[in-house]
């Protein structure tokens, strides 16, 4: 028997536990991967929730603060206020 008969086989299965220790290590790679971006997609979702939860809250603020017409409203009709005259009008500026 040559050598060359004997050491094909070998060099064959040197190939094949190469070949599928470098497709494990890609594998695992790949999972990593993975791991971390669906890691990174959960806390862009947190932060996304949170978001939301800010811009229904601020939402709420705003459909339920005065406006001015409400208030001028409620200040005449409640309050029995009235707008000023001209000559009761005071302007004051700023000094800065």
């Amino acid at each position: 028997m040559r050598s060359g008969d004997r050491l094909a086989p070998l060099l064959f299965r040197a190939v094949c536990l190469g070949f599928s220790a470098a497709l494990l290590v890609l594998t695992l790679f790949c999972q990593i991967s993975l791991v971390r971006a669906e890691k990174e997609i959960s806390d862009l979702n947190g932060a996304i929730a949170a978001a939301e939860n800010r811009r229904i809250l601020l939402q709420i603020r705003t459909d339920t603060a005065l406006r001015l017409d409400e208030l001028e409203r409620r200040a005449i009709q409640e309050l029995g206020m009235r707008r000023p005259e001209p000559g009761q009008i005071t302007v004051l500026h700023s000094v800065g």
